[in-house]
């Protein structure tokens, strides 16, 4: 969510030089330091900092509903709420950004959010001009639950191909150091949580022959603390000679998580749901062939670029993962369509997009 925010706000002035954008934020931090996040993004966007701290905002907001948005930040025509529930506000102009329904399909992946935090989002729901979804699975997923339908409008997110294109074999065998990875791996990305599947890609890498490795790339999520001790455990439970084929790297910085897609084998994304999933593209943009669920917006972002399998199925991840380190031209295959599907992907296209949803809920707010 937070990435998505920064690239709209990158993107978004640009593809509608005809309005005024403000960046508004919490910096509590600037009080001290000021600084420009945004600087150079474009004429028509400005920030606006509240020296408040988001731990004692965010409480204090949702039990008094107060400071409203516009006393920090001044009027506006639209509030564009990039992550889920909005602000504080009086406004009718808001346009909500709903990045998935984990949290009533999967609410075990989502126990932070309690019965305060659904009335707020329903509430937010019912008052909304216009809501934004990443993927038409969204769509139907919210649309199924909530009487919204004619108010969602899907938008795809999109990647920065340049930032993920092949990294340097230097940066690769820097990494590979790094992490003690020798031979030939599969890769994942992203939190160690339950509906990330790890255990059971950790089951299906038993049925991988060595050499290959898995390399689980990716930090606790703070809702979830357990979820590490989980996935060491699985490790645990494999044979020997397979869980020493295990590398977990933790959490990595953006470079290094570019060289080590650069570097794999295949990426192994079996994940039980996800609003869009951003990792795919990411593989695509690497060159790397990507293995990926038959399940929510996976197949609709990955197309006919990816190996899709039903992520409950251990045997059938284990199955294709082994079949992909095997068959190399079936992973050439898989580079070229993956080149050719992220290109169709791109943060110009979803701010232009998103422009035009802005305009459409002004529209209907009257303005």
């Amino acid at each position: 969510m937070g990435h998505y925010a920064l690239e709209i706000l990158r993107h978004l002035p640009a593809a509608d030089p005809d309005n005024r954008y403000v960046a508004w934020y919490l910096h509590a931090r600037g009080l001290l330091r000021p600084r420009r996040f945004f600087a150079g993004v474009g004429p028509n966007l400005t920030e606006r900092a509240s020296r408040l701290p988001a731990r004692v905002f965010q409480p204090v907001s949702w039990r008094l509903q107060l400071p409203r948005v516009e006393w920090l930040a001044g009027e506006f025509d639209l509030l564009l709420a990039t992550n889920f529930v909005p602000p504080p506000t009086a406004s009718r102009g808001v346009v909500m950004v709903v990045h998935d329904l984990a949290f009533r399909l999967f609410p075990e992946t989502a126990p932070h959010h309690d019965a305060r935090w659904h009335r707020r989002f329903e509430e937010a729901l019912a008052r909304a001009a216009l809501l934004i979804v990443p993927s038409a699975s969204t769509e139907r997923d919210l649309c199924g639950r909530y009487p919204v339908a004619d108010r969602v409008v899907a938008i795809h997110h999109g990647v920065d191909a340049h930032e993920f294109r092949p990294a340097s074999s230097e940066d690769v065998a820097r990494v590979r150091r790094a992490f003690g990875i020798d031979g030939p791996y599969a890769l994942f990305v992203g939190g160690l949580e339950p509906r990330k599947n790890l255990e059971a890609l950790v089951r299906a890498f038993a049925s991988v022959p060595a050499p290959a490795r898995l390399v689980i790339a990716g930090g606790p999520v703070r809702w979830d603390p357990g979820a590490a001790d989980r996935l060491d455990a699985a490790i645990a439970g494999l044979p020997p000679p397979v869980g020493e084929r295990v590398v977990r790297a933790g959490y990595v910085s953006e470079p290094d998580k570019a060289a080590l897609l650069s570097g794999a084998t295949v990426l192994a994304y079996p994940s039980l749901y996800e609003g869009f999933g951003f990792p795919v593209l990411e593989g695509f943009a690497a060159g790397v062939p990507v293995l990926t669920s038959s399940v929510s917006s996976l197949p609709e972002v990955a197309g006919d670029a990816a190996v899709l399998v039903d992520p409950r199925d251990a045997d059938a991840i284990g199955a294709e993962l082994a079949r992909l380190f095997e068959d190399e031209d079936l992973r050439n295959v898989l580079r070229a369509a993956g080149h050719a599907r992220v290109a169709g992907f791109t943060w110009e296209a979803t701010a232009r997009a998103t422009a035009d949803a802005l305009r459409r809920a002004r529209e209907r707010v009257g303005g």
